[in-house]
């Protein structure tokens, strides 16, 4: 793959079929971020205009200004990925070739994975504690907080599935050269 493919986010071959079953799952993932920095920007607008036209402050906005960003990055990380438009140091990946530049491929999309699964299981512990105890949210809104953390898991899970695709379709294609 030459670094210009490597920049586009595609093989010089087909996508494999784990990668087609993969890709819209992700892509519904940075459908929802989309959503989500857009209704974010609603609510914004909302509360400036509230506070310094109405001089009515909304209590909530920040509130849900900042559940909406934590999700909008979980979210659309993977489809980030995906599309490769993440950010990445080329210098001494576009200065290998063969074997040294497979390898570092592989543990980036290794390092993805693995960083995928350290989230995720974390987060499933948080959500399972906050579920036990019934863990309720400080501030203006009160609402249990495992549905905000709902979000991460759901994007750790879409960016291990990425990097488990990219992984798998590195190991092979060095295989085959």
């Amino acid at each position: 793959m030459s670094g210009e493919e490597h920049r586009q986010g595609g093989a010089a071959a087909s996508p494999s079929t784990l990668d087609r079953l993969v890709t819209p799952v992700i892509w519904l993932g940075g459908a929802v971020s989309t959503v989500l920095i857009l209704a974010m920007l609603v609510v914004t607008v909302h509360a400036v205009v509230m506070r310094y036209v109405l001089n009515t402050p909304l209590l909530w906005a920040d509130e849900v200004t900042g559940w909406s960003l934590v999700a909008i990055v979980t979210l659309g990380a993977a489809e980030a990925y995906r599309r490769n438009d993440h950010i990445a140091i080329d210098i001494l990946f576009d200065r290998t070739r063969g074997y040294p530049r497979w390898l570092l491929e592989s543990l980036g999309h290794a390092a993805a994975l693995g960083l995928a699964v350290i989230i995720g299981l974390s987060t499933w512990d948080a959500i399972s504690f906050a579920r036990s105890f019934g863990v309720y949210t400080s501030g203006h809104i009160e609402i249990e907080t495992w549905y905000l953390q709902t979000p991460i898991l759901i994007g750790s899970v879409l960016l291990g599935l990425i990097g488990f695709v990219r992984l798998v379709g590195t190991i092979l294609r060095g295989r085959e050269s």
